[in-house]
């Protein structure tokens, strides 16, 4: 089998940044001799990065390359296993998630410095999580990924929302006035007169980051458009998206009050193992255990 690059492909970038991807990111055709007809057919393809790491992050939602004439319906597939490749190089070579608990366990002694208390805790995905699915993309559907270290990772303010959201149902019968009225809530997410006394970090995978493409088929799209009523003759369009799964997350929280601090913890684990976090939580998506 032979590697061979390709041209039929393109960058929708400045003519200047175009010159440049395209030493970076290359369009890999795979060949092989037939015998019968006597003549290589190509039988696979995929996009390339050059020897050093490119943050995908940066892939992902800014350089993304289109390919042209025949190749045109495989091309998102193809980026997205790009932006996997890529992951799986920072995992390997740059040992990001090394880097990260490093610097997470300087944190934490900072802020224990200045009498701060610590709660953290590891938990695996049950299934698939995707964060941020529905955000503004090039490609139609999206993926939260770190802006600086380009790895799939769950926001503190999503961490915050998804608990207060939870505790909310919960415990007080989908009552917010009435949450507000209780002491520990209030004091641990704040309210719009004072801020909550616990902290919800980010939280970052650990071991290892586990990446698979998954396909949602909207049966109405020209409805989903605003074109047309839904109805049966309209032609179902798979669509593509990258998901993590079964992969490890760590969760960190912080507080001065010993007592808020577990509460926080305790309500925090439900609403991860009960609610689930994120897209697509009605099929199982974003469960943790």
């Amino acid at each position: 089998m032979k590697n061979r690059y390709e041209t039929n492909y393109e960058f929708y970038n400045p003519s200047d940044l175009s010159a440049i991807l395209f030493q970076v990111i290359k369009k890999i055709g795979k060949y092989r001799w037939n015998e019968k007809k006597k003549k290589e057919e190509r039988i696979e393809w995929e996009y390339r990065s050059a020897d050093f790491t490119i943050n995908p992050a940066l892939i992902f939602s800014k350089l993304i390359p289109y390919a042209r004439r025949n190749d045109e319906s495989e091309n998102k597939d193809k980026s997205l296993g790009l932006i996997i490749n890529e992951i799986n190089k920072l995992i390997k070579d740059e040992k990001i998630l090394e880097y990260l608990e490093g610097r997470n366990t300087q944190l934490k002694m900072m802020l224990e410095n200045n009498g701060m208390r610590f709660e953290e805790f590891e938990l695996m995905l049950y299934w698939r999580m995707v964060i941020g699915l529905g955000a503004s993309h090039p490609q139609e559907t999206s993926m939260t990924l770190h802006h600086i270290y380009g790895i799939p990772y769950i926001p503190g303010s999503a961490i915050k929302g998804v608990t207060r959201h939870w505790v909310i149902i919960n415990y007080f019968e989908g009552d917010e006035d009435k949450a507000i009225q209780d002491p520990n809530f209030c004091e641990i997410f704040g309210t719009q007169e004072n801020q909550g006394k616990v902290i919800f970090f980010d939280a970052y995978p650990v071991g290892t980051i586990n990446l698979k493409i998954d396909v949602m088929t909207p049966h109405y799209s020209d409805y989903y458009s605003g074109k047309e009523p839904p109805a049966d003759w309209q032609s179902p369009v798979p669509i593509k998206f990258l998901t993590v799964e079964r992969t490890k997350f760590k969760f960190y929280l912080a507080s001065k009050d010993k007592n808020l601090l577990e509460k926080a913890s305790e309500w925090l684990k439900e609403a991860l193992k009960e609610h689930g976090i994120g897209a697509k939580t009605a099929i199982g998506y974003g469960y943790f255990e």
